[in-house]
């Protein structure tokens, strides 16, 4: 088989694009969870070890091989400079490990779920981009009700990524998520209509 279309599903923090993700793994699209797969990759990719303890300090990793995760973000969040470096490091193996997967996958449609597609880099991997958004509101109250994060966190992570208004402008496909209407419809919908460009 031909190699699959790579769709990235993006948006901001209580967007929803994991629901939109999970819809369309039901529906037998592969998935590949950036997030997920780069936290894997931070303990399994010897290359990825090799340079945070060179950059961080061999104490960034437990004696068992796990990553000391509160060291590593007491370093990371208090340093801009660290926090390029880190993903200098972690977003190509991410990338490169995207675009393993995506070969094996014996399907016509792959997805990728990435918060920070176009900061990452993999939106030089994708062929088309769907972004899910929601009203700020909405959103805030979401990613309340599921973290322990305060108002004040939110709308401050909130600030520091792309707006819904930015990523609707380099989108191809948008999805609006705001509980107001069955979100199902417009994922087979979405997928039917990549699939008859195809």
């Amino acid at each position: 088989m031909a190699s699959a279309l790579k769709l990235a599903i993006t948006g901001g923090i209580g967007s929803g694009k994991s629901v939109v993700a999970h819809m369309m793994s039901i529906m037998g699209v592969p998935v590949y969870d950036c997030d997920k797969r780069a936290k894997e990759l931070m303990v399994s990719d010897p290359l990825i070890v090799r340079e945070l303890k060179r950059m961080m300090g061999e104490e960034c990793y437990m004696p068992d091989g796990s990553l000391n995760r509160k060291l590593l973000a007491s370093r990371i969040f208090t340093d801009d400079d660290n926090i390029k470096r880190v993903n200098a490091i972690v977003h190509p193996a991410v990338k490169r490990d995207f675009q393993q997967w995506a070969e094996r996958q014996d399907v016509d449609i792959v997805a990728v779920e990435s918060a920070i597609l176009y900061e990452s880099g993999m939106i030089d991997v994708v062929d088309k981009v769907l972004v899910v958004w929601a009203g700020s509101e909405t959103a805030i109250n979401r990613t309340m009700k599921r973290s322990s994060m305060s108002r004040n966190q939110v709308v401050s992570r909130m600030q520091k990524q792309m707006s819904a208004d930015e990523l609707l402008l380099l989108s191809d496909y948008s999805v609006f998520n705001d509980n107001d209407k069955p979100l199902m419809p417009e994922v087979v919908s979405l997928l039917d209509e990549l699939r008859s460009g195809m």
